[in-house]
């Protein structure tokens, strides 16, 4: 079995990615403290290519961007040599969203990491579990620029 690989992403143990922790909460190489609870899950974008790649975006709230992320609030995790295993709608999760307009659809509940290949992503109303051999992470602003 693969191993995953990270970049972009601290290489201190004990801020960097776990199983423990698994992407849900971990530092960039550049010091930014990526916590996906005080975001939401906003778009992926899956490309069958030669590699499969896909593409997560999670955008902090102005209230709870942590402040080195203040002017970058958008995270972004680019898969590549992707295998989705699974992809399980919540129906009870989108029926709460259609019956109540402030439930929040991309509340991220976790991101885990088995600590070979295989990211498991739930938010309220998606559950995503797929095998993927290397990961960048970004971190960006709203507008369409080009990850930092």
């Amino acid at each position: 079995m693969s191993v995953t690989e990270f970049t972009d992403v601290t290489t201190d143990k004990d801020r960097g990615v776990t199983p423990r922790t698994g992407l849900y909460e971990f530092w960039t190489d550049e010091g930014a403290h990526v916590y996906l609870h005080d975001t939401d899950f906003s778009y992926l974008t899956y490309q069958p290519g030669r590699p499969p790649m896909l593409e997560l975006e999670f955008v902090h709230d102005p209230w709870w961007a942590p402040p080195e992320l203040a002017t970058m609030p958008v995270v972004v995790f680019r898969f590549e040599d992707v295998r989705i295993i699974e992809w399980c709608e919540n129906q009870e999760g989108h029926d709460c969203v259609t019956a109540r307009p402030d439930a929040p659809p991309g509340q991220v509940d976790c991101f885990d990491w088995d600590g070979n290949d295989l990211p498991v992503l739930d938010i309220f109303t998606l559950r995503l579990t797929f095998r993927a051999s290397r990961v960048a992470v970004a971190v960006r602003t709203k507008q369409n620029e080009e990850p930092s």
